[in-house]
């Protein structure tokens, strides 16, 4: 099956229909001229048309239209974008650029930074033409400070590109059940970065390594941040969650670097995974930008490249306290500060029309290039409705509670039930934020949401680290979906690693992070494992065993799987480096730790896949549970479940055909066990024992009896056959 995308967006610059002119439409509320300024080339000239835009009577939209006979002297593509008055700037007609005509503050008490001596690229834009970095290495011309409010930096800054596209055919996936998915997440460049091709680190490099993720055992990648960013910003950006825009894929990943092309390599990137069956999540970054920051604490002083020239107050959080430093003290009430409980410079505004309709209509527009899901980074910031200056997080009314209906009145369907195979995009959420009250929201995204499950990433490490900090009643939640916070909803994306924390690696290597990793912090749940390599194999299998055993979606770092360490670095989004990149060299070499682990983990998503009941949507209400002397356990019973000193657990699932025993030991010492009665006609076969290096592949392994004596710290998996 094939699909033709569509890029034509509401807003931004589109041909129109019979081709003869180009619309262009942008979100203002508070502007009073807009100047849409043409240009034939990307940096060191002057526009070479400037057309005032008539605000709609009907809304809060600029609009103007250029017949295609006006812009024929002009190459394709060509490059625009906008000189915007407001409150704080009047305009005047004898405005001249690099003049304070018209100048009344660099931001008023509402929070306005207009400034049209600085030129805004589209929000809509589906391509940007440079980076800011790349023509300011300090951003000295986007900002608003006393020494650059002046500056006309037009010639010199990001624009809009506007190219006919090619609208080239995607391949389709057939619907399947959503909770059936083994989710990668990666890196797009750290993928192949290392591998010898001459497309690496690209998104045809990652088209053409699809075939290998399809033979790994993965059904889906989660790509960290493909939407523009400046990778220099802070000195390094590598991760890419500082995005600049929205509707343009970046374009440093493209092999092909023309203008006009990087969508299209995009789209043929996602077309070559769904060949494999392989379905693509786009990392996706609306909580803040990565425009709108403060320098040297000075409100007067601001970058200003896009979204806080269009309209600051409306596509950003506006406080009247002062949170650069961290601080909450009235600080120059008259004049708003950004709020930033992402962390990040600042909060955008999704209580705001303009910025509530953007994030759908991104999200649409993503879909229509054929992608298959989103990861929403720090979620719980669209659950913000307040327009004070405290947040409040509220999923029953806000753009999280209201973004599927938004997303059906543009034609995406949102998956509603994931054990079903249905038409459709999937919603993940990371379900908390940096910063406001009850900003951790665990469990409480709508039905249609999938949620990033830090339950469970906690739990399966102690149990292979510290089992005395858990008890049993902590380890059956994690098998039975998290059911402490997913009631009475299929939701949970288990995991035991992400990009953010160390590596499956190092967080069983490493009892504290490397000192010298910037940014990174001391909440790992790790455990070097004594620096005794079998202790730590059995540490991993155990680990990989329960979170591929477990009810909800599993999630595995690509790299994980092969071993990649960061060498204790728990915070590499600034390392375009060795740091980040795979090498696959260990994995493939046989009789290796990495190659016994990536066999090993290859075979536990197989056995996933092969047996049902691990995915099923009931798979909680099959499990029964068992004490080492074969009798059944009673759920009710909190003495036991909640005593820290019990240490073994068996679990039998049992669903119809299939029948499988989990044998949990967080035992420091052997600890001989009982399995209940195998059904009958049929016996126990081990699967594998994580204790055992020899168990990479999962043949039915017969033992004698009913007793089986477990290692310390180790998982058995048991086949009735």
């Amino acid at each position: 099956m094939i699909f033709i995308p569509d890029s034509k967006t509401n807003l931004g610059a589109n041909l129109d229909s019979s081709g003869k002119k180009v619309n262009f439409r942008l979100y203002s509320k508070n502007a009073t001229m807009v100047i849409l300024c043409i240009f034939e080339k990307a940096t060191g000239e002057d526009p070479v048309m400037n057309l005032v835009m008539k605000k709609s009577p009907k809304g809060d939209i600029w609009e103007t239209s250029v017949k295609t006979y006006a812009l024929k002297d002009l190459k394709e593509p060509f490059f625009y974008g906008y000189r915007i008055f407001g409150p704080n700037w009047e305009y005047r007609e004898d405005f001249e650029v690099g003049s304070g005509i018209g100048f009344k503050s660099k931001v008023d008490e509402n929070g306005n930074r207009f400034n049209p001596n600085k030129l805004a690229y589209d929000p809509y834009s589906k391509e940007l033409s440079h980076l800011p970095s790349d023509v300011s290495s300090n951003l000295e011309i986007f900002r608003s400070g006393e020494n650059y409010h002046l500056i006309d930096n037009a010639k010199e800054a990001p624009k809009s590109v506007f190219f006919k596209d090619s609208l080239k055919p995607v391949a389709k996936l057939e619907p399947r059940a959503f909770s059936k998915e083994i989710i990668g997440e990666v890196h797009i460049k750290d993928l192949t970065r290392n591998l010898d091709m001459k497309e690496r680190g690209t998104y045809s490099g990652a088209a053409k390594f699809a075939p290998e993720l399809k033979k790994a055992g993965f059904t889906m990648i989660e790509f960290l941040p493909l939407h523009e960013f400046d990778h220099r910003e802070d000195g390094q950006n590598y991760w890419g969650y500082m995005t600049l825009n929205y509707f343009s894929p970046a374009r440093k990943y493209a092999y092909d670097k023309s203008f006009g092309k990087t969508l299209e390599e995009f789209r043929y990137m996602v077309s070559e995974f769904h060949k494999n069956g392989l379905k693509v999540c786009l990392d996706v970054v609306y909580n803040h930008t990565g425009e709108a920051r403060i320098h040297y604490h000075n409100n007067d002083d601001a970058s200003l490249m896009s979204y806080a020239l269009i309209d600051n107050s409306s596509y950003y959080k506006l406080t009247h306290n002062s949170c650069e430093d961290g601080c909450a003290t009235v600080d120059k009430p008259q004049k708003k500060y950004y709020r930033q409980n992402s962390g990040c410079h600042n909060d955008t505004n999704s209580t705001n029309e303009g910025f509530y309709n953007l994030v759908a209509d991104s999200v649409a527009f993503w879909a229509r290039q054929g992608v298959d899901a989103f990861r929403f980074d720090l979620a719980v910031s669209l659950m913000d409705v307040s327009k004070e200056d405290n947040a409040r997080y509220c999923p029953h009314t806000s753009l999280c509670a209201n973004l599927s209906d938004e997303l059906r009145k543009r034609g995406i369907k949102v998956i509603d039930d994931p054990t079903q195979a249905q038409e459709g995009i999937m919603l993940i959420a990371e379900p908390w934020t940096c910063g406001g009250a009850n900003c951790y929201q665990l469990g409480s995204f709508p039905q249609n949401w999938m949620e990033w499950n830090d339950v469970a990433r906690d739990t399966i490490r102690r149990s292979a680290l510290y089992g005395s900090h858990i008890n049993l009643k902590d380890v059956i939640n994690i098998f039975e979906g998290t059911k402490s916070r997913f009631k009475n909803k299929y939701g949970a994306i288990n995991y035991i690693c992400c990009h953010d924390g160390f590596t499956l690696y190092d967080c069983n290597s490493f009892s504290k992070r490397d000192p010298n990793t910037q940014g990174g912090s001391d909440w790992e749940i790790c455990f070097d494992n004594y620096n005794n390599e079998d202790i730590k194999e059995n540490a991993i299998k155990k680990e990989l065993a329960m979170l591929f055993l477990s009810k909800g979606v599993p999630m595995i770092q690509t790299g994980d799987i092969i071993m990649h360490s960061k060498c204790g670095n728990n915070n590499s989004y600034n390392r375009d480096d060795e740091t980040n990149y795979y090498d696959y060299t260990a994995a493939c070499t046989g009789g290796t730790f990495e190659n016994r682990i990536f066999n090993f983990c290859k075979n536990l998503i197989k056995l996933r896949k092969d047996n049902s009941v691990f995915s099923s949507k009931d798979y909680d209400e099959k499990l029964v549970c068992y004490n080492e002397h074969a009798q059944q356990l009673d759920k009710n019973s909190e003495n036991f479940w909640s005593d820290y000193s019990k240490n073994y657990l068996g679990i039998r699932a049992d669903d119809r055909e299939e029948g499988f025993f989990i044998a949990f030991s967080k035992h420091p010492f052997d600890y001989k066990t009982k399995l209940p009665e195998a059904r009958a006609g049929k016996n126990w076969y081990v699967v594998f024992d994580t204790s055992n290096k020899e168990h990479t592949t999962f043949e039915n392994k017969p033992f004698f009896g009913l007793e089986y004596i477990l290692n310390p710290n180790s998982l058995v998996l048991f086949r009735e056959a």
